[in-house]
């Protein structure tokens, strides 16, 4: 029974168990209200239970456990249709769609770049920017062949095969001319007053800072929030603080240094390749993956 419901169907139920409407629902789709109703009614007559109850005086729609289990399946059907109907449609195409952060872009696009132009692909690659918290939804949906993205961990990811390419540590960054920058390495709770500069929460590298807060129960006396990498770095050249930041960030850069944290409160971010697992690559999409794991430092 469940096997004749349509995709159209999964979409319904599940802006639906979203929304908790069956008007706003079918005001999205732009159908009517009794179809929405009339869907629900066929997945509960197939899969024999109820997937919503209305409880209180004002009958708000209450998703149940089985509509919770079908939710998430309903969801996983229909990314694995719509990921099939992009691999069908690109598998005849000569055309590579990479997609990478702004961090691991910044460390290896060039590279990249550079080698798929020698070997004579580049005319047909497309390379787009996107937030790191998008690239693993979007590469699963099958938006794109391939992800270069940062991650704080190399564990595994559900459904993406992922190459770690880079592995960088995060360090203090010092000014050059401070006793700090004398230091073989540095604990957090040595830095007293001097100021810690940190880039905001939707970076990577507060991410991972704030993780050692939590884990070694550090509060710094001071704190600067800076947006910009080339901000921080004037600031700690004019040494008004010091920072935190990969130690490849500050290679060749006059007036600071990297020192390294106590083996306590390291942390690395890793530079990953990642491609969808159950993805098929025509003979022009191997090639270019190929290249792009050979990027390794």
């Amino acid at each position: 029974m469940v096997k004749a419901m349509e995709t159209k169907d999964y979409l319904y139920f599940i802006k639906l168990v979203e929304c908790r409407s069956y008007i706003k629902t079918a005001q999205f789709f732009g159908i009517t209200q009794p179809a929405i109703s009339a869907m629900v009614k066929r997945l509960e007559k197939g899969i024999g239970t109820k997937l919503f109850i209305k409880r209180g005086s004002n009958s708000s729609l209450h998703i149940t456990n089985a509509g919770k289990v079908v939710y998430r399946a309903a969801k996983e059907l229909v990314r694995i249709e719509t990921a099939m109907k992009v691999d069908a449609k690109r598998a005849s195409k000569n055309q590579f769609k990479l997609a990478y952060s702004e961090l691991a872009g910044s460390l290896l696009l060039p590279a990249i770049i550079t080698k798929l132009n020698q070997g004579n692909l580049l005319a047909n690659v497309e390379t787009y920017q996107e937030n790191s918290h998008l690239l693993e939804g979007h590469i699963l949906e099958g938006k794109y062949d391939a992800i270069i993205f940062s991650r704080l961990t190399d564990e595994y990811i559900k459904g993406i095969k992922s190459v770690v390419l880079q592995k960088h540590e995060y360090q203090l960054i010092v000014p050059a001319s401070s006793e700090l920058a004398k230091k073989s390495e540095i604990d957090l709770f040595t830095i007293g007053t001097i100021p810690l500069i940190m880039r905001h929460k939707r970076f990577l590298s507060r991410t991972a800072l704030d993780r050692i807060f939590a884990k070694i129960n550090f509060h710094p006396q001071k704190r600067l929030i800076v947006d910009s990498i080339d901000a921080t770095l004037e600031l700690v050249r004019n040494n008004m603080g010091v920072a935190y930041l990969m130690n490849s960030t500050v290679k060749n850069i006059p007036g600071v240094v990297a020192v390294p944290l106590v083996p306590s409160q390291k942390q690395y971010v890793y530079q990953c390749l990642g491609i969808r697992e159950n993805a098929i690559p025509n003979e022009f999409q191997k090639a270019c993956l190929e290249i792009i794991q050979e990027i390794k430092s």
